[in-house]
């Protein structure tokens, strides 16, 4: 075969998307989307995701990433905001933008299951002056008139899509789910599409660029949506190699497609020119990539870096700083009172107090410091002898609430005589704890009646006689008559009667 230069050089360029998508296109699945990993099962990815600049933290003794909340992306986007150093774009612009002297950045958003939290998440990025692309996704509840047909729109997405691109100049972009349409729901992709379209740019919704979308089918029945489009059906990638026909309910179907310009298309957002891309969809070891593991100082003039975040794991951070609950190991009892944010714990009589083990859980999101020191619930031992002082800081990080945590021993619940004597009479005396029985021998010469008697009891307890307390040193007692004695424990609760038996 002969090859001309144009040939040839078409070649190279097929050979060398071949190579960055045996790297660069991926497909995952995480627990809270339907998205697919060709990634090893410790980690997962969805099919755009390269993940590089991760940042090792130590939670114990750093503060804890707040990780997905819109403060923090604001933060981020801060950041990338010194257009000295950075272009930030939504995709259609990315791809026709070129500067070796700075970083360009396409930042791009799947809307998946929820248009509200999309809008939301929009606002961050209008009040700080930065345009996305948003990808809307046909098969998703608030796309259709009915969730159960597949075929039919919902008139309400319009006027939330034109606030977006008309007020906030956002690109809409379309989430391509076209094969699972096909071969899941027996529609037909093309007709659909065009209609679909139409309908969309007849209401003002400019889509120039589309996205694939990585259902839970794709893994199911081993096919990327983009194998929709010719452009993008090959190269095929490994364990996903239903690219022309596709085996669903025990028959063959082949795929129906189209080329991106058939339907006023130019792009494919797996295709784009990029050397770095980051998404929120990654999970590494159990943990979800998230926009604090990207260490700019990675990036270089030049670099060309699309950022994927999906609305639907962000959320306002939490303003509270409470402790929902708290118990320290051993205790008695505890009361929080939420008011004046002081937690009162009693621990058991005689408990060291100096060093004791805390177990809590705080607002979604906070973190707990103690004198500057981080601490960990279950993790962290503190003196408690005296009030001790907890700071709270809520997830957004902007409040933050001291709590005072006050721990006392309870009373002596003892109720016992240590010892018992009648000074000099007393042979001997024999205290049985177990019987709550004193026998004393006294001289035969001992009277009964006016005995002289000393004692020692639990610490904090008194003894009582009758209605009348008995002094431990000086009382006089009559044993011509039997005698029991009450003791009442420290606690104010806890007693007993002995028995008090005097044998000559």
């Amino acid at each position: 075969m002969i090859f001309g230069k144009n040939s040839i050089f078409h070649l190279l360029v097929s050979l060398l998307i071949v190579f960055l998508f045996s790297i660069n296109t991926l497909c995952g699945q995480d627990n809270n989307s339907d998205e697919l990993s060709l990634f090893p099962k410790n980690i997962t990815q969805r099919q755009d995701t390269i993940s590089n600049g991760w940042k090792k933290r130590n939670v114990m003794s750093e503060e804890p990433d707040t990780n997905f909340t819109w403060e923090k992306y604001a933060t981020f986007l801060n950041k990338i905001s010194d257009t000295s150093k950075y272009i930030v774009l939504p995709l259609n612009e990315f791809r026709k933008t070129f500067n070796s002297r700075k970083i360009i950045i396409g930042l791009r958003h799947d809307i998946d299951n929820d248009l509200n939290v999309a809008y939301q998440f929009s606002e961050v990025e209008y009040k700080l002056g930065f345009r996305a692309t948003y990808f809307i996704l046909h098969t998703a509840p608030y796309y259709l008139s009915n969730s159960n047909n597949m075929a039919v729109h919902s008139e309400k997405i319009i006027p939330i899509l034109k606030t977006m691109q008309n007020k906030r100049h956002f690109e809409i972009g379309w989430h391509n789910d076209m094969v699972t349409l096909q071969v899941v729901y027996n529609i037909n992709p093309v007709t659909f599409l065009h209609n679909e379209l139409n309908w969309l740019r007849s209401n003002g919704i400019n889509i120039v660029g589309t996205a694939s979308h990585g259902s839970s089918y794709c893994k199911t029945y081993h096919y990327l949506n983009y194998y929709f489009f010719e452009e993008c059906t090959f190269p095929v990638v490994p364990n996903f190699d239903n690219n022309i026909m596709v085996p669903y309910a025990g028959k063959n179907i082949t795929l129906l497609k189209g080329k991106l310009s058939n339907f006023g298309l130019q792009y494919e957002a797996y295709f784009l020119n990029n050397n770095k891309k980051f998404s929120d969809a990654t999970i590494t070891s159990g943990i979800r990539w998230n926009i604090g593991m990207l260490d700019l100082k990675q990036l270089q003039p030049g670099d060309r870096v699309i950022i994927l975040l999906h609305p639907v794991h962000w959320h306002k951070g939490s303003e509270h700083a409470d402790f929902e609950s708290f118990s320290l190991t051993g205790q008695k009892s505890c009361s929080v009172d939420t008011i004046k944010s002081v937690i009162s714990v009693e621990m058991p009589y005689g408990t060291n107090k100096g060093s004791i083990l805390a177990s809590y859980t705080l607002s979604p999101g906070a973190y707990a410091k103690v004198e500057g020191k981080m601490q960990a619930s279950n993790g962290t031992i503190n003196d408690f002898n005296n009030p001790l002082i907890y700071t709270v800081y809520a997830e957004n990080r902007a409040v933050q609430k001291e709590w005072t945590i006050n721990v006392h021993n309870a009373k002596n619940p003892a109720c016992d005589f240590l010892s018992f004597t009648i000074p000099g009479l007393t042979k001997s005396a024999n205290i049985d704890a177990a019987r709550k029985s004193i026998i004393v021998k006294v001289s035969e010469f001992a009277d009964l009646k006016h005995l002289h008697v000393q004692f020692d009891i639990s610490p904090g307890a008194s003894a009582w006689l009758g209605k009348n307390k008995m002094l431990r040193n000086s009382d006089i007692v009559d044993f011509s008559r039997r005698v029991e004695i009450r003791l009442l424990a420290e606690d104010g609760i806890t007693s007993e009667t002995w028995k008090v038996i005097i044998q000559k």
